[in-house]
């Protein structure tokens, strides 16, 4: 996802120089902390400002189907537990292009 720079351009307080070769760096994508409040860590209920499915012509269309996915796993899960408890570090996939999660050991606590 490399572009090459139409005209000089201040980002971030970094000079690009018409020319230049820049690089989108997708694992920075929704980790802003100018953005998000405590960006490195996993919130599930964070709200939902990321740009995983990107945004205007370029959104994509599984959004929708993604989210009410999401919605109905945890409105399930809380009808038979009373919380999941995250146990243990969380462990990421090694990877450069895309920021994965590999494994989130839990605990589910089931209702009383």
């Amino acid at each position: 996802m490399r572009r090459t720079a139409l005209q000089d351009y201040t980002l971030g307080g970094k000079n690009i120089k018409e020319g230049d070769k820049v690089s989108m760096w997708y694992l920075s994508g929704n980790h802003d902390e100018t953005v998000f409040d405590n960006a490195d860590q996993l919130i599930i209920d964070r709200p939902n400002a990321h740009v995983a499915f990107g945004f205007g012509v370029h959104r994509c269309m599984g959004n929708r189907l993604a989210g009410m996915q999401l919605r109905i796993l945890w409105e399930e899960i809380m009808q038979r537990f009373s919380y999941v408890e995250v146990v243990d570090d969380i462990k990421r996939l090694p990877n450069n292009f895309i920021r994965g999660i590999k494994d989130v050991p839990v605990r589910l606590h089931p209702l009383h």
